[in-house]
């Protein structure tokens, strides 16, 4: 394949043309002058742009990295030389976030389309390889030397290994089995563990309803002894309320009827008090004590004999006849004896008369005595003083029977009271004994017993709710188990996929292990003799790792160097080498597509930099090459 001629909007070019031909093309320009766009204009026009590609730190698409600056639609043209056939393909822009999209190929100076081409694998009809390896072989971008494995170049190699078609690489489906692998089990993650994290969970609902069950097993048979329980004592709490209201009614029978013997002894007691204080009041002496009546008796009765007595003497004539008597002596005495006599008669005579006063006085006070006596005993009903002492003698009588009537009444209403506060006590004690509920009686005890039991069976019954509902949310047992069986079914499944995946992994490690040993000693080789040529036998050992990061050895050096240990010079020639032999081997040697190189010499020396000319003249010689520089001295031709 020969580029001819290439014309584009594209970054800085504005309609800018590029002629080229067979053989060596070197493009000399200065730096800023568009040799990078160039490379990228025909790369775009080949496979087009990735618009999906999104801008991201220390990366801008191509989208935007290569829009005209002029601010016109993307757009180019490329003519080409294939098979003997000239083709002219054209891309353009034809929504802004598609930039060249549009696609057209056809025979040069003809609208007729070429067969197969399409604007998404024309670079690869024609180059014979695909993007990716033809941007890590043939295509040599600036500062873009280094070189890295990828799906697409392992897919190529394997089929120039295996002369078969390009339809796999070891990475991409060493990739896909591990994909494969890690979603079945990846440490903690994964299908696998999924699963048994499942399972688990199964096994532990499983073991919880069996828990469940086992508790439930337990609480109904708790629940039917204590109903059995429960019943027994409810039957005995009935018949001992029973015998309680008996009793409470036998108590209280006995107790009004003793109310009213007791009320019936009060009032004869209180009829028999009256009676004998209706009599003692009847007596003389009426509510006096004895000791007052006796007394009162003692001094009536000495009054009545001294009444008696003045009656009885007061009113003879004793004094009279002795006061005439005395007084006729004296005066016979005055008249015989002498004249003093006579004075003495005269006193004997108004003696006399004094005393015939007073005798007269003295029957006064005999008939006052007389009826003050008659008073005085009628008022006691007696005939003489005696009788008023039997009058006090029968009060003391009737003042005892009534002090005795009285303490008789006194002790019927104290017995009554008595009687009265024990049928309280009585009645408080039965009202105790018939609250069935908080009582300290028989029933009492067993209502709070049943209480407790009441307590315990809906305790139970509230268990059993919880563990019915429990047992319901965590699942049905034969959904459970037929999940559960499933389960290690997927996993038995799932291990087999896993031990298969794994040994497939092992099995294509040794089939790519042996594909590399057949492929990687050539291209290693190929490349070494670039790096042999290109500085002139000091580099005659290069060494290659799966991933194409290079070693060399140096003649005097016995051990190959990572590029980290080469100057920046070496280290360009050794991957300028591995790209050379890559796109010698990768690319079709039938019209091989050109190869495409931007200032790839910059650091090399100039004796380097001349080996490296003669070497891309030598391979100009069957494939076009086309050079970008920015030195002269890679110009014999200007020099």
């Amino acid at each position: 394949m020969i580029i001819r001629h290439m014309q584009g909007t594209f970054g800085t070019l504005d309609g800018e043309q590029l002629r080229l031909d067979t053989g060596l093309n070197i493009i000399y320009a200065p730096n800023e002058s568009g040799k990078s766009t160039w490379c990228a204009f025909l790369r775009a026009m080949l496979y087009g742009i990735d618009t999906s590609q999104r801008a991201r730190a220390g990366f801008v698409p191509d989208k935007q990295k290569y829009a005209p600056w002029s601010g016109k639609p993307m757009a180019g043209e490329l003519e080409l030389e294939q098979g003997g056939k000239c083709i002219t393909i054209r891309r353009w822009t034809e929504t802004p976030g598609a930039p060249l999209r549009g696609f057209s190929a056809v025979y040069t100076g003809t609208d007729i389309p070429v067969p197969g081409l399409t604007a998404t694998d024309a670079g690869e009809q024609l180059t014979g390889v695909s993007a990716e390896v033809f941007a890590r072989s043939a295509f040599i971008g600036q500062g873009g030397l280094v070189v890295t494995g990828t799906p697409e170049l392992e897919k190529r190699i394997s089929a120039i290994v295996t002369s078969g078609e390009e339809a796999s690489s070891y990475t991409e489906a060493d990739a896909q089995l591990r994909a494969w692998l890690r979603r079945r089990r990846s440490g903690r993650h994964g299908a696998l563990p999924e699963l048994e994290g499942r399972i688990t969970e199964v096994e532990e609902q499983l073991h919880r309803l069996e828990r469940n069950a086992q508790e439930q097993a337990a609480c109904a048979a708790e629940l039917r002894q204590t109903d059995a329980e429960l019943q027994t004592v409810t039957e005995q709490m009935n018949a001992a309320r029973q015998r309680q209201r008996r009793a409470a009614l036998s108590s209280m029978g006995e107790e009004k009827s003793n109310l009213r013997t007791l009320e019936q002894t009060l009032e004869q007691a209180r009829r028999d008090a009256a009676a004998r204080r209706t009599a003692l009041e009847q007596t003389h002496f009426g509510v006096q004590t004895p000791d007052e009546a006796g007394e009162t008796a003692e001094r009536d009765a000495q009054r009545a004999e001294a009444l008696a007595d003045t009656a009885a003497h007061g009113g003879k004539p004793y004094f009279w006849i002795a006061a005439l008597v005395l007084s006729a002596l004296c005066a016979v005495l005055g008249y015989l004896v002498a004249q003093p006599l006579y004075y003495a008669a005269i006193a004997l005579a108004v003696l006399a008369v004094v005393l015939l006063v007073a005798a007269n006085n003295g029957k006064k006070r005999a008939q006052q005595a007389a009826a003050a006596l008659g008073e005085l005993l009628r008022s006691y009903g007696a005939q003489d003083a005696d009788g008023i002492y039997y009058q006090a003698e029968v009060h003391r009588a009737a003042y005892r029977a009534c002090a005795a009537a009285m303490q008789a009444e006194q002790k019927a209403a104290a017995a009554l009271e008595d009687a009265r506060e024990h049928q309280c006590e009585t009645h408080e004690r039965l009202l105790q004994s018939l609250d069935f509920e908080s009582g300290t009686g028989e029933a009492a005890a067993l209502y709070q017993r049943r209480s407790a039991l009441e307590s315990v069976c809906t305790r139970l019954r509230t268990q059993q709710a919880q563990l019915t509902g429990a047992a319901l949310a965590i699942g049905d047992p034969m959904a459970l188990k037929s999940e559960h069986a499933q389960l290690l079914e997927q996993r038995d499944a799932l291990e087999r996929q896993y031990a298969a995946i794994a040994l497939a992994i092992e099995t294509l490690g040794r089939a790519d292990a042996e594909l590399q040993s057949r492929f990687s000693p050539q291209l290693a080789q190929k490349a070494a003799d670039y790096m042999d040529y290109l500085t002139d036998g000091r580099y005659d050992e290069l060494v290659l790792a799966r991933d194409l990061s290079a070693k060399a050895r140096s003649i005097d050096d016995p051990t190959p160097r990572d590029t980290a240990y080469l100057s920046a010079g070496t280290a360009d020639l050794l991957y300028l080498s591995v790209r050379l032999a890559l796109c010698e081997l990768t690319c079709p040697a039938d019209d091989p597509c050109p190869l495409v190189l931007d200032d790839t010499l910059v650091n090399f020396d100039d004796a380097r930099a001349g080996r490296a000319m003669a070497l891309f003249r030598e391979i100009a010689q069957h494939r076009q090459v086309i050079l970008f520089t920015c030195h002269e001295r890679d110009c014999p031709a200007q020099a």
